[in-house]
């Protein structure tokens, strides 16, 4: 079974093969694309709410923490800026060593 983040991923995949709506009409692939981008989307909902009711904790889409929450409206305070700062100052870092 997939996790919600790659069942995003895939859909993001599927709907970057679909040129803009100002660009014509659509074809069938493109309609079919479509439509299974948001199907996988939908699962992913449902998997992230299955596993939020069993744990108590959901992944926060900004910094891929897990937070435990009462409700699935907002998210506790967990840090999300310094996380995501400071994972984009390892990837900098990353990227000049292998220069």
């Amino acid at each position: 079974m997939s996790t919600p983040s790659e069942l995003r991923a895939r859909a993001a995949e599927l709907e970057q093969r679909v040129p803009p709506i100002h660009a014509g009409p659509r074809t069938d692939d493109e309609r079919m694309w479509l439509e299974k981008a948001a199907a996988l989307r939908a699962e992913a909902d449902q998997i992230e709410v299955v596993d939020w009711e069993r744990t108590g904790r959901i992944q926060c889409a900004d910094c891929g923490t897990m937070v435990r929450t009462q409700t699935l409206e907002s998210l506790p305070a967990h840090r999300c800026t310094e996380r995501q700062r400071a994972r984009r100052e390892r990837e900098a870092v990353d990227r000049d060593n292998e220069k």
